[in-house]
């Protein structure tokens, strides 16, 4: 029987701390890389978040009458309360801090969000400002990461 003889050598300690020096700046690369993905992760929720929140809001007023249903008047008197507003121009300069549902109650988990509207007279096609038929909304929604999502659309009195 016959035994195979190799020319086996070991690492020397050089060569060991050689390897484990390169090895550690390798994990401490890729750990910088995970640490940057997992804190941007979020982003994308919580610009969704923005985004539902300021199509919700305009959907909402867009689907409020154009003028005042108590008086007629267009722009004249504007209701305070959430729950109150009752024509478009009742949103002029509405802001919150948070998003709030139609009744004005907080949505928990929204709280770090801030909300604003504009509602202005605009020209539109062949509508002119003098006509006061058509109104621009403006919805700014602010995410707690300094994002904007803002959504402009028309009111038109048809």
């Amino acid at each position: 029987m016959t035994f195979l003889k190799l020319n086996a050598q070991g690492m020397t300690l050089v060569e060991m701390v050689i390897a484990i020096a390169v090895a550690g700046i390798a994990i401490a690369g890729l750990a910088a890389a995970f640490s940057s993905i997992v804190t941007r992760t979020a982003d994308p929720m919580i610009q969704t978040q923005a985004q539902v929140a300021a199509e919700s809001l305009m959907e909402e007023i867009l689907l409020k009458p154009f003028a005042d249903p108590d008086s007629g008047n267009v722009c004249t008197d504007v209701e305070a309360a959430r729950q109150d507003k009752d024509d478009v121009c009742d949103f002029h300069n509405y802001t919150s801090s948070g998003v709030e549902d139609q009744t004005g109650t907080a949505t928990s988990g929204l709280e770090n969000y801030t909300v604003s509207v504009t509602v202005t007279f605009s020209d539109f096609g062949g509508i002119t400002i003098a006509d006061a038929d058509a109104l621009l909304v403006t919805v700014a929604v602010t995410s707690p990461l300094g994002a904007d999502v803002v959504l402009s659309a028309y009111r038109t009195n048809y």
